[in-house]
This record gives structure tokens, C-alpha cells and sequence, in this order.
């Protein structure tokens, strides 16, 4: 009788032994530990979509779209900024927004992976914008700062990643534009 040792330390007999369950116990625990390690890996502390927020919002008449620059581990699976940045573009515009590649106000959007060698990706994306700001103590300091974040995490097989990238990025400029609309209310 062959045995075999599983991840809880127990001994199995592969004749005897339903190794589904314990497979898909150990498949539930990866994933969690990877769902973990990616939000980790997504800024805390930043900005959100709260109402002082949104707020940062008013006024807004054009914005710019800049992507992140993507891991070669997504490119080679088929992911492609310009694709993303069309779709976001596309997506503000639809709206009603103003979309100025000039545009010093931008959304900004980072993607962020995990994966182990086979199996789902699990990638969170953020979504932020970013506007100049000058500091209230010393008017001669200029930035550009983020002042409002949407994030999301998904899971995705590598064959659906490119969809579930774009649906995903979708989802978060329509948040981007409920949020805009929420305190430009005549647009």
C-alpha cells in the first residue's frame, strides 16, 4: 500500500483515500493566501471614495489616462496598456467626460499580480486620480498627489485574464464616473 503525506500531516492511502476534498481544501487555502498577498501589496492608507473625496472631484473639465507600467508577465499573457487605457477613455468619454491626453488631472490605473506556476491569476487593479495640489503652509510647494482610489481584486484563468482585465477596469471608471456625477450634478 502506497502512503502518502498531506498538507494537515495525516497519512493517506492512495487506494483508499478521496483525495478531492483534501485537494480542494488545499486549492482554497492557496488562494486565500494569494488573495492575501495581493491586497497587501495594494496601497493602504491612500485615498478613497469617501465624500471629502469625491469632492476633489468638483469642477473637473478634462482629465488624462495613464496606465501603469505592466508586468512582462501580463504582457506576454496577452495584456496591453493601450488596450486598457482605450477602454477607460472610451468609457469617461461615453459619459460625458472630457478626455484630454494634455490634461494635467489624471486616472490613473495599477495593476498588481499574483500566481502561482499554474492556475488563476489573482490581480487587484486601482484605480486613482491624481490632480497638482499646493501645500496650505508653503504656497511655493507643488505635487501631484492621488485624491481618490477604487480598488477591486478578481481572480482569473490566464486564457480569460484579457477580459476579466477590461471588466474589471470598466468597472472601476464606472465607479470613477458615479463619483464624478455625484458632485458635478448638472453633467
Amino acid at each position: 500500500m502506497l502512503l502518502q503525506s498531506s498538507s494537515n500531516g495525516k497519512c493517506y492511502s492512495a487506494q483508499t483515500a478521496d483525495w478531492s476534498g483534501q485537494y480542494d481544501q488545499g486549492m482554497k487555502r492557496r488562494t486565500v493566501l494569494l488573495m492575501a498577498v495581493l491586497l497587501a501589496a495594494l496601497p493602504a492608507g491612500a485615498a478613497n471614495d469617501g465624500p471629502m473625496e469625491r469632492a476633489t472631484l468638483k469642477g473637473l473639465k478634462a482629465i488624462n489616462v495613464v496606465i501603469d507600467t505592466l508586468s512582462p508577465v501580463l504582457i506576454h499573457d496577452g495584456l496591453a496598456a493601450e488596450t486598457l487605457r482605450a477602454q477607460i477613455e472610451h468609457d469617461l468619454s461615453a459619459a460625458g467626460i472630457t478626455v484630454d491626453r494634455n490634461a494635467r488631472e489624471f486616472v490613473g490605473l495599477r495593476i498588481t499580480h499574483v500566481r502561482a506556476a499554474k492556475g488563476p491569476y489573482a490581480f487587484g487593479m486601482s484605480l486613482g486620480f491624481y490632480q497638482p495640489v499646493v501645500l496650505s503652509r508653503d504656497k511655493d510647494i507643488r505635487t501631484v498627489t492621488q485624491t481618490w482610489e477604487v480598488i477591486s481584486v478578481a481572480m482569473a484563468e490566464p486564457k480569460v485574464l484579457i477580459q476579466a482585465a477590461n471588466d474589471t477596469a470598466s468597472e472601476l471608471t464606472q465607479r470613477f464616473v458615479s463619483a464624478w456625477r455625484s458632485v458635478n450634478a448638472n453633467k
